[in-house]
């Protein structure tokens, strides 16, 4: 689908350019949210009389982005759920209680859950990190606990760092791992032909 950006979405364009996109992106994501209109030759017409409105509601939406980047920096967002004995959340944490929770950490309503992406759905307790791109220009990640309670918070904290040390030093190795498995994925080919051979 023939689409007219009209605020800027990284890797794809800025204002006024004229991209080509799936349809269900353009349908479910950039027209319903304001970021693309349908491409025609009179949209076109209507677009270029509009350009420096759009350019400026953009410039608006950016400057409410950094606020919110700057309002939430540093902070830890803190969802308090129930849970059972072994961690697992009754329930899971989502994008849309990640949004109510900053946007009352900040004191607006300006983050939706559109704007929250996770990684992986939030279903035990623990340290997550959480992207956040209340724009196109602005991302950034906070740093999510899902716990039973605030006493726990920092035995929380405490395995995390831990985990993180941890999996720093798997990454140093993980090349190694990588280069063993592609070997024994190429020999497997070689054992099947010679085991079709002792077949006959």
């Amino acid at each position: 689908m023939k689409i007219i950006l009209i605020s800027t979405i990284s890797n794809l364009g800025k204002i006024g350019d004229v991209v080509e996109v799936k349809n269900g992106y353009a349908k479910n994501f950039l027209i319903p949210g304001k970021k693309a209109i349908c491409f025609t030759p009179n949209s076109y017409k209507i677009f270029e009389s509009k350009k420096q409105e759009f350019e400026q509601e953009n410039q608006k939406n950016l400057e409410g982005a950094a606020k919110i980047k700057q309002g939430i920096a540093g902070k830890d967002i803190i969802i308090i759920k129930n849970a059972s004995d072994d961690g697992r959340l009754y329930g899971s944490v989502s994008s849309v209680d990640i949004a109510a929770k900053i946007n009352e950490i900040i004191g607006s309503k300006s983050v939706s859950r559109a704007d929250v992406f996770l990684h992986k759905p939030i279903k035990e307790i623990g340290v997550y990190k959480v992207k956040l791109t209340p724009h196109s220009e602005v991302s950034f990640e906070v740093r999510l606990i899902a716990t039973r309670s605030e006493s726990e918070i920092e035995a929380l904290l405490a395995t995390d760092r831990k985990n993180s040390s941890k999996s720093s030093v798997e990454k140093v190795e993980a090349p190694v791992i990588e280069v063993s498995s592609e070997e024994v994925v190429a020999e497997k080919p070689k054992k099947k032909k010679s085991e079709k051979n002792s077949e006959a």
